[in-house]
């Protein structure tokens, strides 16, 4: 079974899922993609919400969708947090994590050039609160997708990287994605699915199948058994 590490579908929670019964079509199409372990990852703006109201309405979220669940799908619930500084006004980031585990997946402004002072937010996570973080969708990051050098520090400071199934368009961005998960960047995958239209479910076997015929099962592999280290943590 495949992994969606990176998710809007809980009900009513940000640009997501609208409603119950979308995020149950949302999840039949995902199902029918044989992914049946899926990490709901609302966004978290650190810098328009306290961190107790956003776990709140996500607990109310997570609440009208759980009874309704089908059997054989796994969650793990986490969120996509904009990294800020008053993020860290917070003693304890765990509410925010993957699940019960350690990592925490993160997002910057897609302008980011990731400075100094960016990766000083990531020296944070991990120093002060024992965090591992997770970059959101690499490819949102034009200078990431520009500067190899630079990707490959992020994976030496041991930075879980993400990028989205539905992100493997377009001739250059296609072998860029590709070029990195051969170079060993790249750790797993989510459909960063809002709707039926917007992060499209139905694009997930196509590009696992894509990475195999490409780079081959054993990146396939990587992703999938980092994906399940995250999720069972």
């Amino acid at each position: 079974m495949y992994y969606d590490m990176h998710s809007h579908i809980l009900p009513e929670m940000d640009d997501g899922s609208k409603s119950v019964e979308m995020s149950l079509e949302i999840i039949d199409k995902l199902r029918a993609q044989n992914v049946k372990n899926i990490c709901l990852t609302p966004h978290y703006y650190t810098n328009e919400e306290s961190m107790y109201k956003f776990l709140e309405r996500r607990e109310e979220s997570l609440e009208k969708l759980k009874p309704v669940l089908p059997n054989d799908v796994n969650i793990c619930v986490g969120a996509e947090v904009y990294v800020t500084e008053y993020l860290f006004n917070n003693d304890d980031l765990s509410g925010i994590c993957y699940g019960n585990s350690k990592y925490i997946l993160c997002e910057f402004p897609f302008s980011s050039h990731f400075s100094e002072r960016t990766m000083e937010y990531f020296y944070k996570l991990k120093g002060n609160y024992g965090l591992k973080p997770v970059l959101t969708h690499i490819e949102r990051y034009e200078h990431l997708m520009a500067d190899e050098g630079l990707v490959e520090e992020l994976c030496d400071e041991d930075i879980i990287i993400q990028t989205n199934v539905g992100a493997f368009k377009g001739f250059s961005q296609k072998r860029r994605l590709l070029k990195y998960i051969k170079r060993g960047y790249i750790d797993i995958v989510g459909t960063d699915c809002h709707s039926l239209t917007r992060g499209n479910p139905d694009e997930y076997t196509p590009t696992m199948e894509l990475i195999k015929n490409k780079c081959g099962q054993e990146y396939v592999d990587h992703i999938i058994n980092t994906s399940a280290e995250i999720f069972g943590s």
